[in-house]
């Protein structure tokens, strides 16, 4: 599928939606306008009521007639915030698939300069690959998808399982964007979840007491008798009283920790309605690929319990109304039953809440790079193998335009596994590092990469290319930089398999002192297990390939100069750059004499 193609897929989905909403807004508009007259015609018919009895009658028809009326305004309405949400996606889809993803999260709050590879990489941040792929909703998802990018998977056996679940899903547009359109209905906060998970860690202070079991069991029931019963004979008035008082001194004697109870869960109701939501979706598929199947069954009964779970908070919230809790509390010791039943609930399901909630999140990443997938069938699956070599095929920048891509080669490993990449500025080396990088970090989550083919072992990933000096750390940009290759190398000599991707090392000192350093950093390199790639303009580093033909090879990417033109192929040679372009550029400039 071209960009093209893909633009008008999204612009015919989006067409689509659009309808169907108009559709419901004017059934909304419909039903308010029913609910409105059927209001008046209940007032009306009330008043009339009192001279004429038998139309009472058709008060109360009136009334269930706006009860139903209500739930479908309800109903409709969430529709058409389902709707509202589809039509939005499918048009920052759309914007995507012709090159503009600002209408993505950006993952700026993920960025770390101190990541091994990350900022590097641009893997958060304007123009990112998170903003680039990232499709999750969930405060946890979009943590989760940033954990991934940040750490790949170590297992080839789960990345191959990723693998078979993004793939299904990216033939699941349906299921993708429904699941994703009800993510963009959270009104989720950055507590939310930890409310949820301290309040499951809350101890139990009614539930594991038998003796509650009986106390709410029975006395509401004798409250309510003797409240009947005074009703009937005074006699029972003042047991009545005594009752409604001891009820209020039970609760009294709870009041703190009633509160702090309900501090942990209030108000929760809307989020877990959302999560319920999110939960339908997933259970109410089919699916083929092992974890798909595991995630899905894992929702089974989650819907329902925690649908159940938001219903018990709701109840609980009802205390905030001070009429409702003066006379339910009297009555039914309400706040303590409401306690009660969630305690019971949480002992029974707390450990599946976290799992459900996992799943929620596991599903947008799978469905994020679901998405990736689909909009990008042309890309391919990584194979993994145990060799320490990669081998790739027409590797390009996923982020880079289809139309502007230049592909190229790459085999490092099996004998020479340090690559010196030289070359002119602006010729492409710290690009081609980067385009290395990223696909390597899709491979180890099991997501297509932007090439023909890429084989690859697991490994690590190490980068140094945007090392920054740091007034609060007190670290000029030397010492940071010397800093960062002290970690690789102490990461190397524990035998940690990396990939080690250096562009222009050692560029706080002069360049004697640069191209000293620089040579012993590689011939360090040499007896480690890693793979490497050193991007620089120092020719002499090319000098190794001679020194250690069966470890170092040396690769370039030339300009050309020709009528007074720069140009540049972006392609990857063998062999030392012959052409460099600065003082001719400085000239072009006028910034010094032609």
């Amino acid at each position: 599928m071209t960009q093209q193609e893909l633009h008008l897929f999204y612009t015919t989905r989006r067409s689509t939606f659009a309808e169907s909403l108009s559709s419901v807004t004017k059934k909304i508009n419909l039903v308010s306008n029913v609910r409105l007259a059927t209001a008046l015609a209940f007032l009306i018919i009330v008043y009339l009521g009192f001279s004429n009895f038998n139309l009472l009658y058709v008060a109360a028809m009136l009334l269930v007639l706006f009860i139903i009326l209500v739930q479908r305004h309800s109903k409709l309405f969430q529709e058409k915030t389902h709707l509202e949400n589809l039509v939005s996606l499918n048009d920052a889809e759309s914007k995507a698939a012709a090159g503009d993803s600002s209408s993505f999260a950006t993952g700026s709050e993920f960025t770390d300069a101190h990541h091994p590879y990350s900022h590097d990489l641009d893997i958060f941040g304007e123009g990112s690959l998170f903003q680039y792929i990232n499709r999750c909703n969930t405060l946890g998802g979009k943590k989760r998808f940033a954990d991934r990018l940040s750490a790949p998977l170590l297992s080839a056996e789960t990345i191959h399982e990723q693998q078979q679940a993004i793939q299904e899903l990216s033939s699941h547009t349906d299921f993708r964007q429904h699941f994703q359109a009800a993510g963009r209905e959270m009104d989720e906060q950055p507590d939310d979840r930890a409310q949820l998970e301290a309040w499951l860690r809350h101890p139990s202070f009614l539930y594991t007491k038998p003796l509650y079991r009986y106390l709410l069991a029975i006395f509401p029931v004798i409250t309510i008798a003797l409240v009947i019963l005074a009703f009937v004979s005074p006699a029972f008035k003042g047991w009545a009283i005594l009752c409604a008082l001891a009820q209020w001194a039970i609760l009294g004697f709870h009041l703190k920790k009633v509160n702090a109870f309900h501090d942990y869960i209030s108000r929760k109701k809307n989020i877990l309605q959302k999560y319920a939501r999110l939960l339908h979706y997933l259970q109410q598929n089919t699916f083929q690929s092992p974890l798909l199947k595991k995630l899905a069954g894992s929702a089974q009964e989650a819907e329902q319990k925690v649908q159940s779970l938001a219903s018990l908070v709701s109840a609980l919230d009802a205390r905030l109304n001070a009429m409702t809790t003066l006379v339910v509390n009297s009555l039914l010791l309400y706040d303590l039953q409401c306690i009660y039943r969630l305690e019971r609930w949480k002992i029974n399901h707390a450990e599946k809440l976290i799992a459900w909630l996992e799943a929620i999140n596991e599903t947008e990443v799978l469905g994020s790079f679901g998405t990736f997938a689909f909009n990008h069938p042309a890309f391919q699956y990584a194979a993994i193998h145990d060799k320490l070599s990669i081998e790739i095929e027409a590797l390009s920048h996923p982020l880079i335009q289809e139309d502007e891509r230049i592909a190229n080669d790459l085999l490092i490993g099996n004998r020479q596994s340090v690559l010196i990449v030289t070359g002119a500025n602006m010729a492409g080396k710290s690009t081609f590092l980067r385009t290395v990088g990223i696909n390597l970090v899709l491979a180890l989550n099991g997501a297509p990469v932007c090439a023909q083919s890429f084989r690859c072992p697991i490994i690590h990933l190490r980068t140094g290319m945007r090392t920054a000096d740091s007034l609060k750390d007190h670290q000029s940009y030397f010492y940071a930089e010397l800093n960062r290759l002290k970690t690789i190398m102490d990461e190397l000599r524990s035998d940690k398999p990396l990939l080690i991707l250096l562009d222009e090392i050692l560029k706080g000192t002069n360049s004697t002192d640069k191209q000293a350093g620089s040579i012993a950093l590689v011939k360090q390199l040499l007896p480690h297990p890693c793979l490497a790639m050193i991007a620089t303009h120092d020719l002499a580093l090319g000098d190794l390939e001679t020194e250690y033909p069966d470890r170092v090879k040396n690769y370039c990417f030339e300009a050309t100069i020709e009528n007074d033109q720069l140009s540049f192929d972006y392609k990857l040679k063998p062999g030392l750059a012959q052409k460099m372009n600065a003082t001719f550029l400085m000239k072009k400039m006028g910034i010094i004499p032609a």
